[in-house]
């Protein structure tokens, strides 16, 4: 797991004084692309946090933390077929963090990121790795442990436009509700499952007509619709958020009770 490269002297992490604050400066250096530092800085902490044997809770959450960086900083550095050992590193170790928390400390069992997250991060670097049966069946797991996930259908999708994938993408998409604008950007929200930018969804239904031709024509209606909703939002036709609206509608009186004053 360890990468190749040189630490500068102005990098203070090899102290371990404050694990988080290591895991935070590990995301701000890939937010900023500094990936190459990023990949180095993650490996060393796994390594180090991997060489205490017995961890306690927070020690274990931390190690879980830092794999996943691990596994993040290979995918965007284009090194996903060397992540194949992190990978199943990131699965077992979460595994025992589920054990540990069960014995000392049940209550933060609700507050792990929830495992269909991994599922979907080790699709993607499945997929770049070429390993489309591994990623078909991790895109899978994904999608049974948060039915209607959309990132991950689009994953799937994307990575082995099979018949079944581009059923299951439309099927997904049809219940994500709406189009929406948030922050300036168009994108679909389904219930349970993260954000999905449009311009993402629309790209995946061009290659899933072009990969099916006996499914092209409900791709483009699909996309037809998405487009004309993105449209009317545009015109001040249709709500940005129409969810959200609805929730608001909805706590808006029946009655306009001054009228009886």
């Amino acid at each position: 797991m360890i990468a190749s490269g040189v630490l500068t002297a102005d990098v203070p992490m090899f102290g371990m004084q404050d694990p988080s604050q290591t895991l935070l400066q590990i995301e701000r250096y890939m937010a900023e692309g500094r990936l190459e530092l990023s990949e180095v800085m993650a490996s060393q902490f796994c390594e180090l946090m991997l060489s205490t044997k017995k961890r306690d809770p927070q020690q274990q959450i931390f190690l879980l933390k830092g794999l996943r960086l691990m596994c993040d900083v290979y995918l965007l550095r284009g090194k996903a077929d060397q992540s194949m050992k992190a990978i199943k590193r990131m699965h077992n170790e979460r595994k025992t963090l589920v054990n540990v928390l069960q014995k000392h400390a049940p209550q933060m069992l609700d507050s792990m990121q929830p495992e269909h997250e991994d599922h979907l991060r080790a699709g993607r670097l499945y997929a770049a790795a070429g390993k489309t049966k591994a990623a078909t069946k991790a895109f899978a797991r994904c999608e049974k442990l948060a039915p209607g996930h959309l990132a991950a259908s689009l994953a799937a999708v994307s990575s082995s436009p099979s018949k079944a994938h581009i059923a299951r993408f439309l099927e997904t998409i049809q219940a994500a509700g709406s189009v929406i604008q948030t922050n300036g950007v168009f994108a679909l929200q389904p219930a349970t499952s993260p954000l999905v930018p449009l311009d993402d969804v629309l790209a995946a239904l061009d290659g899933a007509a072009s990969a099916a031709p006996a499914q092209a024509d409900a791709c483009r209606e699909v996309q037809a619709n998405l487009r004309q909703q993105q449209t009317a939002i545009f015109a001040g036709e249709q709500a940005a958020n129409a969810r959200l609206q609805s929730a608001l509608d909805s706590l808006q009186p029946k009655h306009d009770y001054y009228k009886y004053g």
